[in-house]
């Protein structure tokens, strides 16, 4: 009877476990699912950011992406996404080439005459570039593409140090011609050349020549990059205390950067005035080496100065009329012999 009596009452408990443990699996089910479906967008972002702007990519264009510039241009099937906003700007087909450079740039014989005069206006043109559009901001870095194709010939980019310099060259810039040519300026993605060059080219030798789809990057000489350098800071000098919008912006930074900054020409000066106050407390220093001719005179000189102020030295001799015992004059000293000949040699008695 008491195990009739119990069947019953766990029948009638068995079913609201049943379904406790019911919506408990549900609530697990659930949670496991937003947890894979959170960890699979995870996975899917991070595939996504690894693959953009490389070949993988079938939305974006990696070639705009990396130098700015496509060959297909505006009939691309991948997107070109243009910044709204950049610390480098495009100047399209702006370098004018000349006839040597072209011939260098296709690997045609030449000679050295060749070289130096394509060199010549390539730097010219550097100079007078640099210098121009370092009246809008300060420039980090300035290169021309030695490529031929058609979207990248005569390309130059410009990289300032702030976002605002390169967005106020742009305004200035519009509307501006350059031999004869309007000026094209754009934003562009790049921000590190190094990554858009072609290494082949900078190492060895490309293979697909001056028709390669990566910058080739015209060689500028270091002392060429360094005058201009100078010569900007030495024109904008409010250049040397301004500080870059990605160290925070905040005033306290900026005071701190002004105060940490020095103006390259006042270091130069200081440099100088240290090395001209060291010179001048070197005046007493010992002089150039000498011949042997002039050691030897100079040594005579020494010991002949010794030997006369040795002889200065002496004690005077004063001539006194004193007779020997032979009756002869005698020239001694005032003081007389010393004390132990004056005991072993009698003195002469003195004529009146």
């Amino acid at each position: 009877h008491t195990g009739s009596s119990c069947q019953p009452q766990v029948a009638s408990r068995r079913p609201g476990v049943e379904a406790l443990r019911g919506g408990e699996r549900a609530w697990c089910i659930s949670l496991i699912g937003v947890g894979y479906e959170r960890s699979e967008a995870l996975a899917m972002a991070e595939q996504l950011a690894r693959i953009f702007g490389t070949e993988e990519d079938r939305v974006n264009c990696p070639f705009y992406f990396k130098i700015g510039a496509c060959r297909n241009g505006d009939q691309c099937n991948r997107l070109h996404n243009r910044p709204t906003m950049s610390q480098t700007l495009l100047l399209s087909h702006m370098y004018p080439n000349t006839p040597e450079s072209l011939a260098l740039a296709n690997d045609e014989p030449w000679d050295d005459d060749m070289y130096d005069r394509a060199q010549q206006h390539l730097e010219a043109f550097y100079v007078e570039v640099f210098l121009e559009l370092a009246n809008y901001g300060e420039i980090e870095d300035l290169v021309v593409v030695d490529n031929l194709c058609d979207h990248m010939i005569g390309n130059v980019y410009v990289k300032y140090y702030h976002e605002e310099d390169a967005e106020r060259a742009l305004m200035k810039l519009t509307g501006r011609f350059y031999s004869g040519k309007l000026i094209q300026a754009e934003y562009t993605t790049v921000s590190d050349f190094r990554e858009a060059r072609c290494r082949a080219f900078h190492e060895t030798r490309c293979n697909r020549g001056a028709y390669c789809n990566f910058m080739h990057i015209k060689h500028i000489p270091r002392a060429i990059k360094r005058r201009v350098v100078r010569e900007m800071y030495d024109d904008h000098p409010e250049y040397l205390g301004q500080t870059s919008s990605r160290r925070g912006g905040k005033e306290k930074d900026k005071e701190k950067d002004r105060d940490r900054k020095r103006s390259r020409s006042r270091r130069r000066d200081k440099e100088k005035k240290e090395k001209g106050d060291r010179r001048g407390d070197d005046d007493g220093a010992p002089p150039p080496r000498q011949t042997s001719e002039e050691r030897r005179a100079m040594i005579a000189s020494w010991n002949a100065e010794k030997e006369g102020g040795a002889i200065l030295e002496r004690r005077p001799y004063r001539v006194r009329r004193r007779l020997s015992r032979r009756g002869v004059e005698e020239r001694r000293p005032v003081g007389g012999p010393p004390p132990a000949l004056r005991a072993m040699v009698p003195e002469a008695s003195t004529m009146a």
